[in-house]
């Protein structure tokens, strides 16, 4: 099973690599400041945000049992690194999906641009919290796995 989910992790990884090559974002030399903030704040205004969003869903399917599976070993850190962006780019596409229907019905249609905005700014701080945690602290999947464990009496 794990060598499943292993294989089927690294296949979705390479495929989300092609999807970004062939929509362009990773063959692009030059792109405007204001073309990159509009592809991150409409995270879910283009067909390769969608690809990203599924192949990233794949990923993190044989990722994430992976890396609990193994931890802590070697190869636990590059997981972790990998988890840590996965999941946020993961929740900020879909969020701006959800915002994208609702916004416009509890809130009215001028308030999808800030609700997006805001969005940003969770990710872009959630992110950062999980990088922080990987590289000076536990890890993301030992904090998780930590849960889990009887606290040490003393």
């Amino acid at each position: 099973f794990f060598l499943f989910a292993l294989l089927s992790a690294g296949k979705a990884v390479m495929v989300l690599i092609g999807a970004l090559r062939r929509g362009g974002i990773l063959m692009r030399r030059v792109r405007s400041t204001r073309t990159i903030m509009s592809s991150l704040v409409g995270a879910d205004q283009s067909n390769t945000s969608f690809k990203v969003y599924h192949y990233v869903n794949l990923a993190l399917l044989g990722a994430t049992p992976v890396a609990f599976a193994v931890s802590p070993s070697p190869i636990t850190f590059p997981l972790d690194m990998f988890l840590g962006v996965a999941f946020p780019v993961h929740a900020h596409i879909g969020m701006n999906c959800v915002i994208s229907d609702y916004g416009k019905k509890f809130f009215g249609s001028s308030a999808v641009g800030p609700l997006r905005l805001g969005m940003l700014g969770v990710t872009t701080i959630t992110t950062m919290g999980i990088l922080r945690l990987n590289l000076q602290g536990p890890g993301l999947i030992e904090t998780v796995k930590g849960l889990w464990r009887k606290p040490k009496t003393d």
